[in-house]
């Protein structure tokens, strides 16, 4: 006969509490799947642990191809009760959609991949040799601007007439070109006929826009492609009575069935400039494309939502004063706040961010140039006994050379640290940056990269 338990009629009350709070703490969430009897697999983890594992990921880039695998990894990663809605998030996943730059190195246009995606990157779907041919008698096409996962590309005619003249070859008399947008992954492209009501105006820039507001589509996705770009030409207008003044005019063109061009802003007139010589762009930041005027106090600036002009006064310490006509670039950052890069007299680069509470302008960052680059490779002791000059700016680098020599060095924003090893580093050309559209496709290619992950189209 078997012994009677000892045990007491409290220890078996609390033994079958013990056994109903071990079945629920084993019960499947609901989300997930139940657990088979049999082999089981990734798609059977719980929500719970598989957030765990998501949060590991070791990069951003690499948390964007999980989020493309299901609709569940999306879900997990992207909606608002997910682990991932912090704002430093946000902006490691938007700058893990910047696949590279395509560099300007004279006629040519090298896409250049960002470390960070390099190895998951077939550099031959960013190839652009599928654009169309130009004309006898045209210069290359030349690269105008970026917009997600879209190029804009200009071409110039060899001779220009003007006033019944021949002039060869001088960009100042080029009033407006045709333009191409282009998708290299998927290798379209929608050509542009110049407006004939702009002919008559001098060209101040040409710029990617996103789609219009009613056409955004939710969020994770993509706001431009082909069926739903603008481009705005930023164009200078003479005064008729003052040969050293004028006024600034953004024409829009449209993507679609009732696209084409149209007269957005007609404030020029309320909003006077200098001559078309005296103004060189100066970057893009919060919204806003910027220029710099030499010898004028403000900042003539477009406003890419309303697409209207104005003069903005930043302080002499960030900008400079009107008679140094300093360079300076406007960058932007993932975290919406305006920055502004400038080399001082003394050679610091000095990056100036505005604080969104107050408004004012603060030092954020600075690198004493002469004694970051000592000891590179090719340096020398003549370099520096001018300020440098900036060559291109990304969100993250800073191209940089000295004036007496073309010796191109990058300056990493986050780090601070100097390199001329990066190939970014061989192009004296603007930089652009290229996102990857969202969700990137995925393949596995046995036969060439033995299951290496590509990103395909």
């Amino acid at each position: 006969m078997r012994p009677r338990s000892m045990a007491t009629k409290g220890s078996s009350h609390r033994s079958r509490s013990n056994r109903r709070r071990s079945k629920r703490a084993r019960r499947p969430s609901r989300e997930a799947e139940p657990t088979p009897s049999g082999p089981t697999g990734v798609h059977h983890i719980p929500d719970h642990l598989l957030e765990l594992v998501l949060l590991r990921v070791g990069t951003p880039l690499a948390l964007l191809r999980a989020a493309s695998t299901c609709k569940r990894w999306r879900r997990l990663i992207f909606t608002d009760d997910a682990p991932f809605p912090d704002h430093r998030f946000r902006r490691s996943l938007r700058a893990a959609r910047v696949a590279g730059h395509y560099h300007v190195d004279g006629n040519n246009h090298i896409f250049v991949p960002d470390p960070s995606a390099a190895d998951g990157l077939d550099r031959r779907h960013f190839s652009l040799d599928f654009l169309p041919a130009v004309p006898h008698g045209s210069l290359p096409w030349e690269l105008a601007d970026s917009r997600g996962g879209l190029l804009l590309f200009y071409r110039r005619d060899v001779v220009y007439y003007r006033m019944g003249h021949v002039w060869e070859g001088d960009p100042e008399y080029l009033h407006f070109p045709d333009m191409v947008v282009c998708d290299p992954l998927n290798r379209r492209y929608q050509g542009i006929l110049y407006w004939e009501e702009m002919w008559p105006y001098q060209c101040l820039g040409l710029f990617l826009l996103d789609a219009a507001a009613a056409d955004e589509p939710a969020a994770g996705g993509s706001s431009i492609g082909m069926s739903n770009f603008r481009v705005v030409a930023v164009v200078y207008e003479s005064d008729v009575f003052e040969d050293d003044r004028g006024a600034p005019r953004a024409c829009v063109f449209s993507s679609g069935g009732d696209g084409g061009w149209r007269q957005e802003s007609t404030a020029g007139d309320d909003v006077p400039i200098p001559e078309y010589r005296s103004i060189s762009f100066a970057g893009r930041a919060r919204s806003s494309f910027f220029w710099r005027m030499e010898h004028e106090g403000a900042v003539l600036a477009l406003d890419d939502a309303t697409i209207q002009f104005s003069l903005v006064t930043f302080p002499s310490t960030v900008v400079g004063t009107p008679e140094e006509s300093s360079a300076f670039w406007a960058i932007g950052g993932g975290d919406g706040a305006a920055r502004i890069v400038r080399v001082m007299a003394n050679n610091d680069l000095t990056v100036f961010q505005q604080l969104q509470s107050s408004g004012e302008w603060v030092v954020e960052k600075l690198v004493r140039l002469p004694e970051a680059t000592s000891g590179l490779s090719g340096r020398e002791e003549t370099y520096f006994q001018q300020p440098a000059k900036i060559v291109a700016t990304t969100t993250r680098h800073v191209l940089v050379t000295p004036q007496e020599e073309t010796w191109i060095f990058s300056v990493d924003l986050e780090t601070l640290e100097v390199d001329r090893a990066h190939e970014r580093n061989r192009y004296a050309g603007a930089a652009y940056p290229f996102e990857l559209p969202w969700a990137p496709a995925l393949r596995v290619d046995h036969r060439r990269h033995r299951g290496r992950m590509d990103l395909t189209i």
